[in-house]
């Protein structure tokens, strides 16, 4: 957990201010609500993991509030404040769903135990629902595959009143589908073709579809070839300093221009650190430009146009930190950012969040470039991650949802 947040939903001020200052003297920050309907547009704006809620409010009391917040895919872990020691309606608060019970007045170490539990109790359960996605997500995938193949098992003799089925495979290689569908496309190919004299007959639209698949199909097998290189070779490395490393990004960058101008874009980094001339690391060049270049790249396609890219770095706890904040267009669904089950698979390869094609940026769509990246950063033993955040800096009611993907190398005091 980044962030070690409570809602607390009280409408008695002198109870709430005092609850509020014990929290917020462990450790915790906290998000006062005078009423249960205050609190779940607090929730709904920016969920918390543990949300305390008084019994008796006005308007939106403790029970409706906790049955609008399990209502949620990934509910908070709750606490219900009560000020009655009634053996009957304790139960009829565990009936809920509530994590546990707090009766007033409280005792600091008993809510202190409570809430460090509550903490780890919300993590566990954060990664349960994660991992259940992804497997469900590789299944998916997996189920996909094999309906594709039986809808191409009787594709038979090509004609144009099979013109919607050939326009899906198009589509299907367009957005990097996958080699599956190469197959797929050999086979329609053999069925299709013609043979006069010496020579074959094929349709022109096939013959076009064989042709923009073969640079694609170059290109994934460069980046497969480039993966394997990385992963089964000796990298060399030099060592420079954390000032050099963020100077060598500023270069990177110029390189980046004409992909800004795409979508009007412009990208903003941090001030050089003092603490970057008191440290080293050990990097190869070529794995990590191409890296930094891909990183980059994702975030422009995956932006809002005329918004800011923001890059800040950092060298902290034995390591050089960069992150890359994007504000990302809306998803299919009309949410924003990277869903929590998505974070861990957009590293594997032929994993897309998006099915877009995004022609114009020259990159290849197969989902391999973050699975690059991943093994270059594992090579320099360094580490990756992705996930949303929640900008509250703008100067408006609403904050803006934005994706961090930060990358970290390890370094060495000068």
């Amino acid at each position: 957990m980044n962030e070690k947040r409570v809602l607390l939903a009280e409408d008695e001020l002198v109870s709430a201010t005092y609850l509020k200052d014990s929290l917020s003297a462990l450790g915790y920050k906290v998000t006062l609500a005078s009423d249960g309907k205050q609190a779940l547009e607090y929730y709904l704006d920016n969920p918390f993991p543990v949300v305390i809620t008084d019994y008796e409010m006005p308007g939106l009391n403790g029970a409706e509030l906790i049955q609008e917040l399990k209502s949620e895919d990934n509910d908070p872990v709750i606490f219900m404040l009560t000020s009655h020691i009634n053996p009957k309606l304790i139960v009829n608060v565990m009936k809920l769903g509530v994590y546990d019970y707090l009766v007033k007045p409280l005792e600091e170490q008993e809510i202190s135990m409570k809430l460090k539990r509550a903490f780890e109790f919300y993590e566990m359960k954060r990664i349960e629902i994660i991992t259940k996605r992804e497997r469900q997500l590789r299944l998916e995938g997996h189920l996909e595959w094999i309906q594709w193949k039986e809808k191409m098992a009787g594709v038979g003799e090509f004609n144009r009143l099979n013109q919607n089925l050939f326009e899906s495979l198009k589509n299907s290689f367009c957005q990097g589908a996958g080699f599956g569908a190469l197959v797929t496309l050999l086979k329609l190919v053999a069925d299709t073709t013609v043979k006069e004299g010496n020579h074959y007959k094929i349709e022109s639209d096939l013959m076009e579809l064989i042709q923009i698949n073969t640079g694609m199909a170059e290109k994934a097998l460069k980046m497969f070839a480039d993966i394997d290189l990385m992963v089964s070779s000796t990298m060399q490395f030099e060592e420079i300093t954390c000032v050099e490393l963020y100077q060598q990004l500023q270069i990177w960058l110029q390189d980046l221009k004409p992909l800004l101008d795409l979508k009007n874009q412009q990208i903003l980094v941090s001030d050089l650190k003092p603490n970057h001339s008191k440290y080293k690391v050990s990097y190869n060049d070529s794995s990590l430009r191409t890296s930094f270049k891909e990183i980059i790249t994702n975030a422009c396609k995956f932006s809002e146009s005329n918004s800011n890219i923001t890059i800040v770095t950092n060298v902290e706890y034995n390591w050089f930190k960069c992150v890359v904040y994007n504000q990302p267009t809306a998803n299919a669904d009309g949410t924003q950012g990277i869903p929590l089950q998505y974070e861990n698979l957009v590293f594997e390869p032929f994993y897309r969040l998006s099915k877009n094609v995004f022609d114009e940026y020259g990159t290849l769509d197969f989902g391999l470039g973050l699975s690059y990246v991943d093994s270059c950063f594992k090579k320099h033993e360094g580490k990756l991650s992705v996930h949303n955040v929640v900008d509250h800096s703008e100067w408006s009611d609403s904050p803006v949802t934005k994706v961090a993907f930060q990358f970290s190398l390890p370094v060495k005091k000068i």
